[in-house]
This record gives C-alpha cells, sequence and structure tokens, in this order.
C-alpha cells in the first residue's frame, strides 16, 4: 500500500493538534496584553517556531502511543475510536517506528534551537514533556493519564511558551494553564470513560476505570465546569482582564456535553461514542473565545 505524505499525515492525527497548538494560542494572546500595559518585553519572532516545535512533538508522540496501544493489545480491530493503519496491517511496526522517531527527532532539533536562543530553562521543560508524552502508555495504565495530559498540554506548553517568548519563568503562566489544562484533560477522559470495559480488559487502569462509572460522570463535569471556574477566579484575582468572560459563551457547548455524559449507562456507551471529539471542539472553542477576549482587552487598552 502506498505510504506518501497524506497517509502519514493522517497516521499523526492532525485532529487532534488543536489541544496542543490552542494552549500557544492562549499564551501569545496574554503576552500582548501584558506587553500592551508595558509589563514585559516579548519576542514574536520566536513563535512561529514554538507552533511547529509543539505540532511536531505532538504528531511524534501521538504515533509513539499509537504503536504502544497496538503492541500492548490495547488496540485492535474490535475496539472502540481510532484505529492506526497498525491495527490495519497497513504498515509494519518497524517502520512506524522509524518514521515517528524522525519526528521526535526533528522536533527536539527545534527544541534545542530554542533552548540556545532563548535560555537552558526550556531544556527541562521540553525534556520532561517529551520523555512523559513517550512514556504516556505507561502513566495510561497506572491511572495516571488525566494528569500527564494536565500538565503536558496545560503546564508545559503555557509554561514553554511563555519562556521562548520572554526568556523568563513565570507563576501567571501556570495560573493561565489551569483553565486550558482542564478542558484538554476533560477530552482524553471522554475518551477514557468510553472505554472502560475494554480498557480493563485490556489491563489498563485508568482513571475513568478505576472510579466506576459513575464518579467517571462527576470527574467529567468537574473538568468542564473546573475550567470555566478557573476563568471566572482568575477574572475575579485580576490575573485575566474581564473580557476573558467571553469564554461564558461556549458554556452551553459545555453544558451539552455533561448532559451527554450522563446519558451513558453501563448497558450502552453509545452516547458518548464522540464524546471526545465533541469535547475537542469544546476546547477549541473554549481557548479560542477566552484568547479572543483578552487579545480584545489588550485593543482596548
Amino acid at each position: 500500500m502506498k505510504t506518501g505524505f497524506l497517509f502519514w499525515l493522517k497516521s499523526t492525527r492532525p485532529w487532534s493538534f488543536p489541544a496542543s497548538t490552542m494552549p500557544v494560542v492562549l499564551t501569545a494572546a496574554y503576552l500582548f496584553f501584558l506587553q500592551q500595559t508595558n509589563e514585559i518585553s516579548v519576542n514574536w519572532w520566536w513563535l512561529p517556531l514554538v507552533f511547529i516545535a509543539v505540532v511536531v512533538y505532538h504528531a511524534g508522540l501521538n504515533m509513539i502511543s499509537d504503536l504502544n496501544d497496538f503492541k500492548t493489545g490495547v488496540d485492535h480491530e474490535h475496539s472502540p475510536g481510532y484505529k492506526s493503519p497498525l491495527v490495519n496491517g497497513e504498515i509494519s511496526e518497524k517502520k512506524w517506528k522509524k518514521v515517528a522517531i524522525a519526528i521526535l527527532a526533528f522536533g527536539t532539533g527545534l527544541g534545542i534551537i530554542l533552548t540556545l536562543q532563548c535560555g537552558w530553562h526550556l531544556l527541562w521543560i521540553g525534556g520532561i514533556g517529551l520523555i512523559a508524552g513517550y512514556f504516556y502508555h505507561v502513566f495510561k495504565k497506572y491511572t495516571l493519564g488525566d494528569l500527564l495530559i494536565f500538565v503536558i498540554f496545560g503546564v508545559l506548553t503555557v509554561q514553554g511558551t511563555f519562556y521562548v517568548l520572554t526568556s523568563e519563568l513565570s507563576i501567571v503562566a501556570l495560573y493561565l494553564s489551569i483553565p486550558v489544562g482542564l478542558i484538554t484533560s476533560a477530552i482524553l477522559h471522554a475518551n477514557y470513560t468510553r472505554d472502560i470495559v475494554h480498557d480493563l480488559q485490556s489491563g489498563v487502569k485508568t482513571q475513568a476505570g478505576m472510579v466506576g462509572l459513575r464518579n467517571a460522570k462527576l470527574e467529567y463535569a468537574v473538568l468542564v465546569f473546573g475550567g470555566y471556574l478557573a476563568v471566572v477566579l482568575l477574572v475575579v484575582f485580576k490575573v485575566l482582564p474581564y473580557l476573558s468572560l467571553l469564554v461564558l459563551l461556549t458554556l452551553p457547548i459545555g453544558l451539552s456535553n455533561v448532559k451527554t455524559m450522563f446519558k451513558v449507562t453501563k448497558e450502552s456507551i453509545d452516547p458518548i461514542l464522540s464524546l471526545d471529539e465533541s469535547t475537542a471542539k469544546l476546547q477549541l472553542a473554549f481557548t479560542g473565545l477566552l484568547s479572543l477576549g483578552i487579545f480584545v482587552q489588550s485593543l482596548l487598552i
């Protein structure tokens, strides 16, 4: 079978990239806001390279995750959700791994360039993200998948972007990562909840599987509504400008997703078969509107 550019592009699961790129957008919008108040100096020249590096890392780690799930039997022809070309026998494990490693090597090269230009702290930020992502299948197996996604796509991505553009580490970046990290974690949690029975049969102890279906539903609601609550609190404590509350316009979408989650039963997972996709769309709208509100506020200063 042909394995051209489109084949490999699809294999990286590009529809998942907003999970990593939108935190970069949010951080850039917030730095633009800070710049208007003369609180910080921002080197915008590095922003395009940050986007590229984040996408490249995400692509490579997606492929490594799919490889590990295939090798351990978690993904097979009867498993729910997305199935990589490995499952269908379209490509060999050896070639798949070579391409994944090559992508990660390219991303590491970009990271080294940014480290040399912006400071050594990026070395441990990117290193933790790479190692944690590479061994994600191990963390997932022992109930730490949700936390890992929050750290990688929330804390590390926001702090890393902030550092590259300013050469400074910031506690404010940590605060900023909380809402987007919670919403992004909800994407994975929706996936885990759908796959509770399948994952337990495969020996994978996800958070959803360990707490049970009822509590998994509650956790999803906490993650989604927690994202909105975090924004409100950050506005109240003047970390975020008041126009950040534009994000509340996406609340009906979040509420609809939570209602969908609570329709699932032990007898049927049909209501949430595509909830991970719906949550990804919520994350895109949530982070996009939050970024827009911050940006518009910047123009009004």
